[in-house]
């Protein structure tokens, strides 16, 4: 079972005190997917998930309202990596969107 604790208020917040900013760059070009801590095992990432989903699901109901889908579950299929097979891989899915997005939002 994963020892991580979550402080923080938001997924942003989280996302600002465990990766520096060269991190959160590397993140934003290079994928969530590279190996960080807190987003790399399944225990870890769907601890976030659960505690960050409805804010997760904002952004992605938004991004995919924005870029014109009217439906969110056919942005979240258009992502790399969508050919999820259970709960854990798509709540971990979820987690690197959210990790990615807020990556290029801090960042810009």
């Amino acid at each position: 079972m994963s020892k991580m604790i979550i402080r923080a208020k938001s997924f942003r917040a989280w996302m600002q005190s465990n990766f520096s900013r060269t991190q959160l760059k590397d993140i934003a070009n290079h994928g969530a997917d590279s190996g960080w801590a807190g987003l790399t095992y399944y225990g870890d990432t769907c601890k976030l998930y659960a505690r960050f989903k409805e804010e997760i699901w904002d952004m992605a109901t938004e991004n995919s309202e924005s870029l014109g889908n009217k439906n969110v579950f056919e942005f979240i299929s258009s992502f790399r990596r969508a050919d999820v097979g259970n709960c854990e891989q798509f709540e971990n899915l979820m987690v690197w969107y959210a990790a990615e997005k807020v990556s290029q939002e801090l960042t810009e």
